[in-house]
């Protein structure tokens, strides 16, 4: 399987973030630019690492994560008045959606699930000290950072939710999590490495600090994303390594 999908690393074109950055960026930044396929083993380890309860240690699913984008997406396009490529208002619809796939981020919901903050890599201070503090967010509860892109919000928890399942293929519905004032949501990853360690670190210890009712829940992505950029013939050999 590991021989399978190295040959297939190849294949791969990873973010455009990483196709912007040189060898030497993507090591300070603690990108792994080789990142294999984890298995749930592989990604229940390390978990561990990060201290991240197994209860709420979930992988997210694929097929679930971007149909649904990708029926959200088609439907806030259609309310576009203007969709001239070239227009502002094209440009702000694609701004989010990047910024809603990208591969490491914390999202922050209310009691009902409903999207209050949130902030995803591209928006860190690169490569150091990669401050996930930016313009002094997470200096007031809840977080809040003056940037249009990232104060639209297109989903709420139970879509992460019904799009992840922990380990033993069972998922966590909104009425399952324990009762808390709000509920934060880490997407994060073993190929950014660095950013995703931050991230956790600087999360828990803004939660830590605020004394408010927040309950984790940890979402690993990284098999969903290096399908995401997968072309077919490596998908294909992908699913036939894993029957």
């Amino acid at each position: 399987m590991k021989n399978l999908l190295k040959s297939i690393i190849f294949c791969l074109i990873l973010i455009p973030f990483l196709s912007s950055c040189g060898v030497v960026y993507s090591v300070l930044l603690g990108v792994d630019t080789t990142p294999n396929w984890k298995s749930d083993k592989e990604i229940s380890k390390q978990a561990k690492r990060y201290k991240i309860p197994d209860e709420y240690n979930l992988t997210l699913d694929t097929a679930a994560y971007y149909t649904g984008l990708s029926e959200i997406y088609s439907s806030r396009e259609k309310e576009l008045t203007i969709i001239e490529t070239d227009s502002s208002e094209y440009f702000a619809f694609k701004r989010v959606l990047k910024d809603d796939t990208q591969p490491t981020q914390f999202r922050l919901f209310d009691k009902n699930g409903i999207e209050i903050f949130k902030i995803v890599n591209c928006y860190i201070d690169p490569p150091i000290p990669m401050n996930w503090n930016i313009k002094g967010c997470f200096d007031t509860f809840p977080p809040s950072l003056d940037i249009v892109s990232l104060n639209t919000h297109n989903y709420d928890l139970n879509f992460l939710l019904k799009s992840s399942s922990r380990s033993d293929d069972t998922k966590i519905a909104l009425i399952d999590l324990p009762q808390s004032d709000y509920y934060g949501v880490i997407l994060w990853n073993d190929f950014f490495r660095r950013p995703s360690r931050k991230l956790i670190k600087t999360v828990r210890k803004f939660i830590e600090d605020s004394d408010q009712s927040v309950h984790l829940i940890f979402i690993h992505n990284q098999n969903a994303y290096l399908w995401q950029v997968m072309g077919s013939e490596a998908q294909e050999k992908v699913k036939n390594a894993l029957q």
